[in-house]
């Protein structure tokens, strides 16, 4: 008779960990719950705990509490959301929480940007084009995760411009909306370095087959040396942010530069 396996490694170990891992969150999350995180790590960490919860209104919890702390609205939805946002990729990457879990938080923090209010926002959730100029962005079928081109969308849609999102969509479906002509710019999202052969044969499809392509600008954790990664894949422009995209592709904005965080 095989004895049992106590190394601590193999896929059993594995999803067991990640069980005790979760059921570890839900107790500090409800241990915590009368506590007010001091820092915002301490934020972050007790919105990704929320956004993994079992609870459907954990998150929503958390984020109200943060308002009633003193977080304004734009500020969660700008910066702490994104960093929720690939705190949940590091745990995943770290193998600290299940596929599952990031899967699940990541669907809680899209549904968060779909049913923002328009108002939290000055107007510019809506489908309007005050500045008549509207962008793609895409998420390739090869990007795992599309939060990232979700918060990016919104900070393109506070600068006035309408946001089309082509999310897993084939390449001859990309050809087809980027050859209509209705888009002064193409966004793709890239999350890491495992992408950039993928990432490079895409954006030279999309070359080869259009007549007149607008500006392809890379956006996303892959994003470490912009220029390198526009020599590499042949992308117009690399960005680390929705206004430095702005600023190179010549797009207009309503918002004046001096008045906006330099995250967006």
């Amino acid at each position: 008779m095989r004895e049992p396996d106590d190394s601590g490694s193999g896929p059993q170990a594995s999803g067991i960990r990640f069980l005790v891992e979760s059921a570890l969150r839900k107790v500090a999350l409800d241990k915590q719950g009368g506590d007010i995180p001091k820092s915002r790590g301490e934020w972050i960490a007790r919105l990704c705990a929320a956004l993994t919860d079992e609870s459907e209104a954990a998150h929503q919890r958390v984020i109200a509490s943060m308002v009633a702390n003193g977080i304004s609205s734009n500020e969660i939805y700008q910066t702490y959301v994104p960093d929720a946002a690939r705190f949940l990729g590091e745990m995943w990457v770290q193998d600290k929480a299940s596929f599952v879990d990031v899967t699940v938080g990541a669907a809680r923090l899209q549904a968060l940007f779909r049913s923002r209010d328009a108002a939290d926002l000055g107007g510019w959730m809506d489908r309007s084009i005050p500045l008549g100029q509207s962008v793609l962005m895409i998420v390739p079928t090869f990007e795992d995760h599309s939060i990232g081109a979700f918060v990016a969308a919104d900070q393109f849609r506070r600068h006035g411009i309408w946001v089309h999102m082509a999310i897993g969509l084939e390449v001859e479906e990309l050809k087809h909306l980027l050859g209509s002509g209705r888009f002064a710019m193409a966004g793709i999202t890239a999350g890491s370095l495992k992408t950039l052969e993928q990432l490079t044969e895409l954006i030279d499809y999309l070359r080869s087959n259009l007549d007149s392509c607008p500006p392809i600008v890379i956006g996303g954790r892959l994003v470490d040396k912009p220029r390198e990664v526009e020599k590499r894949t042949g992308a117009d422009f690399a960005v680390r942010t929705a206004r430095e995209a702005i600023e190179l592709c010549g797009l207009a904005s309503v918002v004046d530069p001096l008045s906006i965080d330099a995250n967006t």
